[in-house]
């Protein structure tokens, strides 16, 4: 009775602790064994706290599978994406024919990457397959199983906890009862007072203290063992609990292994393509195309042996024509009209009886066409007879350029053989040119030289002919120069002078020049 007594007191000092609530789901096992109070206070919410790790659990296995998920998706995509890489090149090359057909050529090497691009496609939509029925069940189960587990242990904790707070409830209101007739006992005087305010001075028996406390220790009793019950529950909840965690890791790492196994064996295909491409490409010799290209089309490309196309090899209609070939040409002196020194030329006689004059035989076989410095018809000319040094005179008229009257031009050849290789050749066509050079000679200084004006005038001997001074195109521009500035400046000098004796000046200045200047033209 002693102890009785001490445990009754004891309790009559323990706080009163709020009783959990139907919708609260407290867990007191954990303490209350380890507590003198018969009402221990909350612990806490183990069952909570477990199912709200499971909960994290299942997160991180959700993450896990939209991770997953969005890899096959990207697979999926690739795949496709691949199959427009593949439509780049799908096509046959244009003008393929240039490129050989044999293998290690530009076309071998363009299908091996429309094979291995196509691979590539494949394998890409193959991993997105392997993705969602190998890696992504294993993930979705194990989802399954957490939120199994998690639904268990909180119904399981619910259901303990609510034993208990029954329990406590039942105990707590003993307690209260207790309390609430010890103190009346107490504020009467206890024992030796008088219960003046309970009727007929006597309690009930059901609210006997005594009997009160034995109501007390009975509830404590099926509380402690439902605390008791609840706490084994909960040990059992967090050992099974570690050993479901390690088949959560396990069962991830079995996910990670099989993504691993996937993405590896697709990343390794697709090194092995990518790599065989570069050593298809690296393998073509840098010549082989243009050697086939040169075997296919070796009678349309030129052969570097072949020599080269030269003019004189070449024959076209009218080359050998007798009027193409000139009866003489080479390098001969001709007096000018200026400086009255011979000067070095290039002429030509042709069959078509014209004596041409160009600068140098340059000129003659230029690239351009050949444009002579002058051109005489030889039979509208004279030619005079030919002297022992090698010259001679043709008078006659240029058949372009300014002047209009005729001229004579004298010519000197090299020696006395050369002369007459010249003067044979141009003496035939002249107007005088069936004559000998005796009767030529003779002609010049007799009587009837009067008759041929188209040699000499009936006033000047045959020599005066190789006297005349001899007028070239060049000397005749030159001329026309000097007359052209002579004239401006004497107009000039007319219109600025106001004095009229120094415009009569002026004026009769210019018609000297000007009678000057045409008497050496003539």
């Amino acid at each position: 009775m002693s102890s009785e007594k001490q445990a009754l007191a004891m309790n009559e000092k323990a706080p009163i602790s709020p009783v959990a609530g139907p919708g609260r789901v407290e867990t007191f096992a954990s303490t209350a064994t380890s507590s003198s109070d018969a009402l221990a206070p909350e612990s806490g919410d183990v069952g909570g706290l477990i199912v709200e790790r499971l909960r994290a659990y299942k997160h991180a296995v959700d993450y896990l599978e939209k991770y997953i998920s969005q890899t096959e998706t990207l697979h999926k995509i690739l795949g496709k994406e691949y199959t427009k890489v593949l439509k780049t090149v799908d096509e046959p090359l244009r003008e393929g024919h240039h490129f050989s057909q044999a293998p290690g050529g530009i076309a071998s090497f363009f299908e091996t990457l429309r094979g291995n691009t196509s691979k590539l496609s494949v394998a890409h939509t193959e991993c997105a397959v392997e993705l969602k029925s190998g890696v992504l069940p294993i993930l979705e189960r194990l989802h399954k199983e957490i939120k199994d587990r998690q639904k268990h242990v909180a119904e399981e904790c619910e259901r303990k906890a609510k034993a208990v707070a029954k329990a406590r409830n039942s105990t707590q209101n003993q307690v209260e009862l207790l309390g609430t007739w010890t103190s009346a006992f107490d504020g009467l005087g206890g024992a030796d007072g008088k219960l003046t305010k309970i009727p007929d001075g006597k309690m009930k028996p059901e609210n006997d203290p005594f009997l009160l406390k034995k109501g007390v220790i009975k509830r404590l009793e099926k509380q402690v063992l439902e605390e008791n019950a609840q706490r084994q529950d909960l040990i059992g909840v967090q050992n099974h609990t570690q050993q479901f965690e390690g088949h959560i890791v396990s069962t991830i790492q079995s996910a990670l292994n099989a993504l691993n196994t996937i993405l590896s064996n697709q990343a390794e295909l697709q090194r092995k393509m990518y790599l065989d491409v570069l050593e298809k490409g690296n393998s073509i010799p840098p010549d082989f195309e243009f050697v086939n290209f040169l075997t296919r089309n070796a009678e349309t490309l030129i052969d570097p042996a072949a020599p080269k196309r030269t003019v004189e090899a070449i024959s076209f209609p009218g080359d050998n024509h007798r009027a193409t070939i000139p009866l003489i040409e080479g390098a001969i002196q001709r007096k000018g009209t200026i400086m009255r020194s011979y000067n070095s030329g290039y002429y030509v006689v042709t069959p078509a009886k014209y004596l041409h004059e160009f600068k140098d035989h340059d000129s003659v076989t230029s690239t351009k066409d050949p444009e002579p410095e002058m051109s005489l018809f030889l039979p509208e000319c004279n030619i005079s007879p030919l002297t022992k040094d090698g010259k001679f005179v043709l008078t006659g008229k240029v058949t372009k350029g300014l002047m209009s009257s005729k001229h004579d031009y004298a010519f000197k050849c090299g020696n006395a053989a050369e002369g007459q290789k010249w003067y044979d050749a141009i003496s035939q066509f002249c107007a005088n040119g069936t004559k000998s050079a005796a009767e030529l000679s003779s002609a010049a200084t007799s009587p009837a030289a009067s008759v041929a004006p188209s040699v000499v005038t009936a006033a000047s001997p045959a020599a005066s002919v190789a006297a005349t001074p001899v007028a070239t195109p060049a000397d005749m521009e030159l001329e026309l120069q000097i007359m052209d500035c002579m004239c401006t400046c004497v107009v000039l000098g007319v219109l600025m002078t106001t004095d009229w004796i120094s415009a009569r000046l002026y004026s009769c200045l210019f018609i000297v020049f000007l009678v000057f200047f045409v008497g050496g033209c003539g």
